[in-house]
């Protein structure tokens, strides 16, 4: 549970940082642009965080 919330926290928090995600296509995956606004970003960043953290959370009560 916590791998994926790792998986999945990292993924938005990385989408939100560089504002591009991974589009598969014929010629291969390429990375093209999100075109996310500043709320959109911040959404994202806030979700990730919260999942990351939840995650280590989850992991560290665990033993």
């Amino acid at each position: 549970m916590s791998l994926l919330l790792v998986l999945a926290g990292a993924a938005l928090v990385a989408v939100a940082a560089s504002n591009r995600v991974p589009r598969l296509g014929a010629p291969g995956p390429r990375l093209v642009p999100a075109r996310l606004t500043e709320a959109g970003r911040a959404t994202l960043t806030t979700v990730g965080g919260g999942a990351l953290i939840a995650a280590f959370l989850l992991a560290a009560l665990s033993g």
